[in-house]
């Protein structure tokens, strides 16, 4: 079986190594005599490492939890956020008519009932990008207190 390194993380390949035992037609190789099932190529489903919903969720069954364990990332007791560490930045797309269409960011923490608007450039890490992540929590919380929404000002 053909694997890859972790240095080159993407597969052209379905991971599931039942894939083939779908036998679709369209898996269907080789010449007269010598025909085989083989793995269908991999789209977008699962990071892109499966080529259906279907075949992430049979891999998932039987190899999420031993990956988890493996990685040491499963959790054994939830992940909490305090009232003060739970501000994130959220957007709602604006369809106007008279203004154009457009997306209007807010500085927000449900726990606290708070969706204060801010400006693009407070909402993103990098403004300048199209498509740029957003703040993390523990900025959008520095935000937070100097905009003088938090209680520890």
């Amino acid at each position: 079986m053909g694997y890859i390194g972790e240095h080159n993380m993407s597969s052209k390949w379905c991971q599931n190594p039942k894939c083939p035992e779908k036998k679709n037609s369209n898996q269907i190789r080789g010449i007269k005599g010598s025909k085989y099932y083989q793995s269908n190529k991999a789209y977008g489903y699962g990071g892109g490492n499966f080529c259906t919903l279907y075949c992430y969720d049979a891999w998932s069954h039987i190899y999420m939890n031993r990956a988890l364990i493996a990685l040491n990332v499963k959790l054994t007791e939830p992940v909490k956020f305090t009232l003060t560490d739970a501000w994130f930045v959220d957007s709602d797309y604006n369809y106007s008519s008279l203004n154009g269409n457009h997306w209007d960011y807010f500085l927000a923490n449900k726990l606290f009932g708070v969706k204060y608007p801010i400006t693009k450039q407070q909402a993103k890490i990098h403004p300048d990008e199209e498509y740029s992540e957003s703040l993390s929590s523990a900025q959008a919380k520095e935000l937070a207190n100097t905009l003088g929404l938090t209680q520890s000002n």
